[in-house]
């Protein structure tokens, strides 16, 4: 069964949906349509609402959003349909730490793929766990803010890199 959640932070809400003890999805605060985004989830996957969803996730979310430093997400997350490529570019994206950051070209190397930069771009468009797998910390060459999916764009992620304390991004 798939189940959603709507956390309330300090940013609006971010939007979790998991299945079984797995992250499907994560949506960040700034997006827009989130009534639209939860009526498909609940007319195409099924998805039931359950506030209670993963209450630590939820507290590391609210926490972050609140300016708490080096907050980690403990989450299983679900990787289906995803290639090989793209599951070692998002474990890898994974583990860079709360206040730094990689260039795509960086992340793709330490991922084992060193000339797959713009390939590693078109994954982290495509990051189906935003925060909790996070893009918002590859940057491109040159510490040039790159680019993001959310509906806000790049304000959004120069936000959260300036939360964090990286404020050297062009």
């Amino acid at each position: 069964m798939v189940r959603y959640c709507l956390v309330p932070t300090a940013w609006g809400p971010f939007t979790i949906v998991m299945r079984g003890g797995q992250l499907l999805r994560s949506k960040l605060p700034d997006e827009s349509r989130i009534d639209e985004y939860t009526s498909c989830l609940r007319e195409l996957h099924g998805a039931v609402e359950e506030p209670h969803l993963n209450p630590e996730l939820q507290d590391s979310i609210q926490r972050y959003f609140e300016g708490e430093t080096g907050v980690r997400f403990r989450a299983r997350l679900a990787f289906d349909g995803l290639t090989d490529f793209q599951k070692a570019i998002l474990r890898t994206c994974r583990v860079i730490a709360y206040g730094n950051t990689r260039s795509y070209g960086e992340l793709a190397t330490r991922a084992g793929f060193p000339n797959a930069a713009r390939a590693v771009g078109s994954v982290m468009a495509r990051n189906p766990h935003p925060l909790i797998t996070p893009c918002h910390r590859v940057i491109a060459a040159g510490r040039r803010i790159g680019g993001f999916s959310s509906d806000s764009g790049t304000e959004l992620k120069r936000a959260m890199l300036e939360l964090e304390g990286t404020t050297e991004i062009l």
